[in-house]
């Protein structure tokens, strides 16, 4: 990179002296008096990266990697250049190799950070984007420029470090046995028992640390075990009551939607509710109140009966059609079981949809990547993957009670230990069970039967815009 004498003298003599040679040659040739910067790329970036050595320990290297995916916006009018989509963490702002497009052929330099002067700009330069930048652009007949502030944005998160925070031990939560918590009307709500009947605790989406009790506007206790059938369809929650299904927006007012013939809720697409009849068959319905058998692959003694979740998801490639994925255990009669068992279906709501049945997922053979047969199971849905805790593991089953976050990236085929998913430092592992939810920004939440603890927390890249 070289410097310029203010302001472009030099290239100005040298344009006024290519116009009159233009003349000579070709009276058609023209050098034009406007210009602007259509396109700023980066083509090579230094990152660094860490690594683990042999003996564990952190090591880094430096990569150079292109930056051509990252795309640059260019505002024309306030003249403003910057990446919506950060460059990695790890970035090198003071070496980037840039290269700059202009409209009518223009001349392009970069001023100084201090002072007025401009240096020119080759393709082999490592330019200094730390700060915002100014980019001067010359007409070719030297007789106008343009300024433009270029702003590099450098992610200053590892995208995938996870950072909990402890909200509050809360000694009304403390008393409960176990929870099922859902998102409703800008609220947390986690409907939960404390031995003798369900009962329910709510905060603010942003507190987390004030929970109050919630006021039911129905006569009558819910059972103890009702929380455990409580399913989240669209905006509105649902659960069977005395024989009644019931709806709530916000998880106080419930409504009487109808009577069916259904003993528990399971499950709930964007589309349908799904439960189980008395006899154990799967049942389904759009509205609520029109129910129907629902086909199933395999026998129905391998449907979940205890720690029953789901999670429902949009098919990246088709927006029509939901997975919806059932997760729990079988009763103490399947003594030999030590594994959960696992359910799948498609819900197409495309106006040429095709009804399919569930699916029943079989065990790995060799037991490494299932999900255990733990009690008191709680399953969320955190972006794309799923994420599931549980208690100790039932006999057969020698799990250890919360001893990590389970997770699943391909819709509960196949479970792992995610390093990016771990149970935060210093939660309380006597909890009598935790509850797993998501809310709308993208923040994953533990809340502690037994122990009171509330936790928060969130993948870096999950709260980026």
């Amino acid at each position: 990179m070289r410097r310029i004498i203010a302001p472009f003298l030099i290239i100005l003599f040298a344009a006024t002296t290519l116009v009159s040679c233009l003349k000579d040659e070709d009276e058609n040739k023209v050098l034009y008096k406007d210009t602007a910067i259509t396109a700023f790329v980066i083509n090579r970036m230094l990152v660094k990266k860490v690594t683990k050595s042999s003996k564990g320990e952190d090591s880094t290297y430096v990569v150079k990697q292109s930056g051509t995916s990252f795309r640059f916006t260019i505002d024309q009018n306030r003249c403003e250049i910057q990446n919506l989509d950060s460059l990695p963490y790890g970035t090198d702002p003071t070496k980037l190799l840039i290269s700059v497009k202009t409209e009518k052929n223009g001349i392009v330099g970069l001023k100084k950070t201090v002072g007025t002067d401009i240096n020119t700009i080759t393709g082999n330069d490592t330019l200094d984007f730390s700060v915002p930048r100014t980019l001067v652009v010359m007409s070719p007949d030297g007789q106008n420029t343009r300024e433009y502030v270029v702003k590099v944005n450098v992610h200053k998160q590892k995208a995938d470090d996870f950072n909990w925070t402890m909200l509050s031990t809360n000694a009304e939560m403390a008393a409960f046995k176990a929870f099922r918590a859902f998102e409703i009307n800008g609220r947390i709500v986690a409907f939960g028992s404390d031995g003798t009947k369900t009962a329910a605790m709510q905060t603010a989406v942003g507190d987390g640390k004030e929970w109050t009790s919630v006021t039911f506007n129905f006569n009558g206790l819910l059972d103890k075990d009702a929380y455990r059938g409580i399913v989240k369809k669209g905006d509105r929650l649902y659960m069977m009551h005395a024989g009644q299904l019931m709806a709530s927006a916000d998880g106080s007012a419930w409504d009487v939607i109808s009577t069916p013939a259904v003993e528990k809720l399971v499950a709930a697409s964007g589309n349908r509710l799904f439960g189980y009849d008395a006899e154990g068959n799967m049942l389904c319905s759009y509205d609520g109140v029109m129910w129907t058998a629902d086909e199933i692959d395999s026998g129905k003694e391998l449907l979940p009966t205890t720690d029953i979740n789901y999670s429902c998801t949009t098919l990246r490639t088709n927006n029509d059609v939901e997975q919806v994925v059932l997760m729990g255990n079988r009763g103490t009669e399947y003594a030999a079981d030590t594994t959960a068992v696992i359910w799948g279906r498609l819900d197409d709501r495309g106006q040429f949809a095709t009804n399919m049945p569930w699916a029943y997922y079989e065990t790995d053979g060799d037991g490494r990547f299932v999900m255990p047969r733990l009690a008191d199971m709680s399953m969320t849905l955190y972006g794309d993957v799923m994420l599931a805790v549980g208690g100790k593991g039932i006999p057969p089953c020698k799990a250890a009670a919360f001893e990590r976050i389970y997770a699943s990236a391909d819709c509960g085929i196949t479970w792992s230990d995610d390093a990016r998913y771990q149970l935060p430092e210093g939660i309380d592992k006597n909890a009598s069970a935790m509850a797993l939810v998501t809310d709308g920004s993208n923040r994953l939440w533990i809340i502690c039967a037994g122990t009171g603890q509330i936790w928060r927390g969130r993948l870096n890249r999950m709260g980026w815009q």
